[in-house]
């Protein structure tokens, strides 16, 4: 038994600290996947069962300014992310787009780069309200399979590569993602605050969009599978492929039944 522990123990500083990158792997919400683990499984089991069973005999809870403040925060963080992507890293031809390296050099840009994957990490964390809000406000049929699998997925790879891979051809990831964010969150804000403004067809464009999202994705880590010269670790494709293949399989099942089936009936 002695024996059996000692493996584990060992096994485990090895995953946990030996392979882990040294420049992220002291970070908040990195060192240990404890805590990453304890919030998804609260967040699971509030926004399924918990959250429900508490608002069964309640009425809506009124949050529409917290919601305001919420989407405005969420515009200027992931807007924030996106440029600085944009005009840091690809625009200057600081990273390839075909295929990025990790650099591990000490340099002023690459810790901006560590810094700037944490703080995408740490806002997937805070994704997480998205479906807090919708228990608070009653609005359970928003809180569907792809929904919670979606931000599960997100906080659970956000771990991975924040503490493992932080930087190289991951990052387009999170560039492409917080581009969508920033006019998803957009369209959340125009509806709450001047609702007349919005139009039947913008939530049917924001949805190909976020397909369009997870194609781009599919093909950036795809590719990388079939490029021999390419120094960026391949396993992160084979973690990273798979849930984005998933998710835009159920991102297009439903886009055909909300979009296309409904307009047929």
């Amino acid at each position: 038994m002695g024996t059996l522990i000692n493996n584990l123990t060992t096994y485990y500083h090895y995953v946990n600290d030996e392979l882990a990158d040294p420049r992220t792997n002291k970070f908040p919400l990195v060192s240990n996947p404890l805590p990453i683990l304890v919030i998804l499984y609260v967040y699971h089991r509030f926004v399924k069962t918990w959250g429900p069973a508490f608002m069964a005999n309640r009425p809506p809870y009124n949050i529409k300014k917290l919601i305001i403040a919420y989407n405005i925060i969420q515009i200027l963080l992931s807007g924030y992310l996106a440029v600085q992507c944009l005009t840091k890293l690809y625009l200057p031809g600081y990273y390839s787009i075909w295929c990025q390296k990790i650099v591990y050099e000490d340099t002023p840009l690459e810790r901006i780069v560590i810094n700037r994957v944490w703080l995408y990490y740490f806002i997937k964390i805070v994704d997480l309200l998205d479906t807090v809000f919708f228990v608070l406000r009653k609005k359970f049929s928003h809180i569907t399979f792809l929904h919670v699998y979606h931000h599960l997925g997100m906080g659970l790879l956000g771990f991975i590569g924040t503490k493992y891979v932080p930087g190289g051809h991951g990052i387009m990831l999170g560039c492409i993602n917080s581009l969508v964010h920033t006019v998803m969150y957009a369209y959340y804000l125009i509806s709450i605050v001047k609702k007349e403004w919005v139009r039947h067809w913008w939530k049917k464009y924001i949805t190909q969009l976020q397909i369009l999202q997870f194609v781009l994705l599919i093909l950036h880590f795809g590719h990388v599978l079939f490029e021999p010269s390419c120094e960026y670790p391949k396993w992160v494709s084979f973690v990273f492929l798979p849930h984005n293949i998933f998710i835009l399989f159920l991102f297009s099942d439903f886009y055909i039944k909300e979009y296309i089936y409904k307009k047929k009936k």
